[in-house]
């Protein structure tokens, strides 16, 4: 229980970690995409040899299949209903026009369903594996660091202050850390076909959020970079996960 809540709070610190370097050093984007690639690198790996494996592993191709589909398809979903209600209005480049004004209240929604499939991956993949675990709290923050901080831009053209963003991150990193704590100390109770479509799920709603906003946007500031830093990600994750 203790490494899962001492995990659980560096992958949420992750996102206020960020929002203060960006807010006090104003980073190039080139290096916040850079974060980005890598960091989407790392959690492709940990998604395929840590996530999907497990989830093979406890309950087979239906669940496989099962899981991840639905995972895709509900993180799709409830993404464009944000983008409709202006939960992503401050992104750089918005896929859909907003019907409303942004909220703090949906941004700050927002912010904390994009971080509950990781931390339930998080959560699950502790009690299955040390190694696993520390590979996917790696992904994680590679991930949420440049993830908050490629935000301030849009967050402060929506009216923001830096208190109010610190407040943002700080609800996401405490939503962070309660999943992760309730996964581990929870799920692994479930069935084995039950607990592989759950390991599925995440691994396709943090896959569909991957490829829908932050292989793009690293892309649309780094360049053709993106691509070898994402590559290279991967292969250090492959690598450090094989010891």
């Amino acid at each position: 229980m203790t490494q899962a809540i001492l995990y659980g709070a560096i992958s949420g610190l992750s996102l206020i970690v960020g929002a203060f370097v960006g807010l006090t050093f104003h980073l190039k984007q080139k290096v916040v995409a850079a974060f980005m690639a890598f960091g989407s690198g790392v959690l492709i790996c940990a998604l395929t040899f840590g996530l999907m494996e497990e989830a093979f592993h406890h309950g087979g191709f239906d669940a496989v299949i099962i899981g991840f589909l639905a995972g895709g398809v509900v993180f799709i979903g409830g993404d464009y209903l944000l983008h409709i209600y202006g939960g992503r209005k401050h992104k750089r480049r918005p896929l859909y026009q907003p019907k409303r004004d942004a909220s703090g209240q949906v941004i700050t929604l927002g912010a904390v369903l994009d971080g509950i499939p990781e931390s339930v991956a998080l959560g699950i993949a502790l009690f299955n594996s040390a190694a696993t675990g520390f590979l996917m709290l790696v992904a994680i923050f590679l991930s949420n660091f440049p993830e908050s901080i490629s935000s301030l831009a849009g967050l402060k053209s929506e009216g923001f202050k830096n208190r109010r963003i610190y407040l943002l991150w700080g609800i996401a990193a405490a939503a962070t850390l309660v999943v992760t704590v309730i996964s581990y100390q929870f799920l692994h109770a479930l069935p084995r076909n039950t607990l592989g479509i759950l390991e599925a799920f995440a691994a396709g709603a943090i896959l569909a959020m991957l490829a829908d906003s932050m292989i793009p946007e690293a892309y649309e500031e780094g360049g053709t970079a993106v691509g070898l830093l994402t590559v290279l990600g991967f292969l250090v994750a492959f690598v450090l996960s094989r010891f």
